[in-house]
């Protein structure tokens, strides 16, 4: 800051004459003080500025382009985490994780959130509802969300249809409100659906899922580059009314029995199916024996509980069951409960029953050897008695014969 000329307050005497030496010195005067207080005026303005304002250039600032699917509720999934932002790009693990849930659900692993869009709706009815899609990662990622139809694997678990193919049930009746997502790390956004159950659409259970997907390229085993599909998402059951009709059906038991070197069992390998006939999904708990005749030799199999099987869904089983006895005949009968309709009360279960045969191999085998071996003994005996027979009966032709005399009269 610039010295500030002094301020000298001066006291002015009145004069009732007005000479030209007067004008002429007070001209002289203010010609003198003019430039000083010109210099002052300008050295205190500068000053003045210099105080206040810090120094900084001029430029001119361009607002971000807004990035869709922002919410300035929403936090990042642990916020003790240090900010990807501000640390080195080279040092920092690139995160991508997610999740789609129900709307309304603030977290969808925490307990007491809707766990999945379950409706109960009668055909031609139109529902209106949201899901949430959570970027837990700490870098922007895009999403396709889209509906599929939900199906049964060959172990009987829940499964989902591949995404390239078009759904032709419930996730047929799906309209989401946006296909294409771009969520920012560590928000969410809420995204309307509509199902619009078709007005001939069959009573009982009908099951999708509706799936946010990110693919990105990946290397493949031989080194070749692929395209890696990962998804997530909630499920969609939709009831609807009409005449329901829960069976769940025991069928194609089939029992085959192995022989051991015990001659008094060995094991046996049950396979059956089971055919959820109805129109409602349901599990089973199952239950399963194999006997000889008059219940000799039962042996309870341990079988595994049939998880959820959607309506015209089926699965194959197979077990081993140890130790069944060699009564030549084995009688095989299994049994399953319908779990999981509670509401609709109390289901009558199935029944499939299979007989097969069941020798004891080794201990026939011994037994008839032994029958071999008797009659080999009997042959044997047979034919030393018939060679002593024959040795009897012949002549002794060994020593010379002698000429018969005449006996007299």
């Amino acid at each position: 800051m610039a010295p500030a000329v002094p301020y000298r307050r001066r006291r002015s005497r009145t004069r009732s004459d007005n000479s030209p030496h007067e004008h002429h010195a007070m001209n002289t005067t203010l010609l003198k003080i003019l430039p000083r207080l010109v210099l002052w005026a300008t050295t205190s303005v500068m000053a003045f500025g210099a105080f206040v304002l810090p120094a900084s250039s001029a430029s001119a600032t361009v607002p971000p382009v807004p990035v869709p699917a922002t919410d300035n509720t929403a936090q990042p999934i642990d916020p003790a985490q240090p900010d990807p932002a501000q640390a080195d790009p080279a040092q920092v693990e690139i995160v991508q994780s997610w999740a789609l849930a129900p709307a309304g659900s603030l977290d969808p692993s925490q307990a007491g959130n809707r766990p999945e869009l379950s409706y109960s709706a009668q055909p031609g009815d139109l529902i209106d509802d949201a899901v949430t899609l959570f970027n837990y990662g700490n870098v922007q990622m895009v999403f396709r969300v889209y509906a599929t139809d939900a199906l049964n694997n060959a172990e009987g678990q829940f499964d989902l249809l591949p995404g390239d193919k078009v759904p032709t049930a419930a996730g047929s009746w799906v309209t989401v409100g946006q296909e294409k997502i771009v969520v920012p790390a560590g928000k969410q956004v809420t995204i309307p659906v509509k199902i619009a159950i078709p007005a001939d659409a069959a009573p009982g259970d009908h099951v999708g899922a509706i799936l946010a997907s990110n693919s990105s390229p990946s290397i493949g085993e031989s080194g070749q580059t692929v395209n890696l599909d990962r998804r997530t998402g909630t499920r969609l059951y939709i009831r609807v009314g009409g005449a329901l009709a829960p069976e769940l059906a025991v069928a194609d038991v089939l029992t085959t029995y192995h022989q051991a070197l015990n001659p008094l069992g060995g094991s046996a390998t049950v396979t059956y199916r089971v055919e959820n006939r109805g129109n409602v999904r349901l599990g089973g708990h199952v239950t399963g024996t194999v006997a000889g005749p008059l219940g000799l030799g039962r042996r309870t199999i341990t079988l595994p509980d049939i998880p959820e099987l959607l309506p015209g869904s089926a699965l194959t089983v197979t077990a081993r069951v140890a130790d069944v006895s060699a009564l030549m005949v084995a009688f095989t009968a299994i049994s399953i409960t319908p779990t999981g309709a509670a509401d609709l009360g109390t289901i009558t279960g199935s029944n499939g029953t299979d007989t097969t045969f069941a020798p004891p191999l080794a201990l026939l085998l011994a037994l008839l050897a032994l029958v071999f071996g008797l009659l080999a003994w009997r042959a044997v005996q047979r034919h030393r008695a018939a060679d002593l027979s024959l040795r009897t009966a012949a002549p002794d032709i060994s020593q010379p014969g002698r000429e018969s005399e005449p006996q007299p009269a």
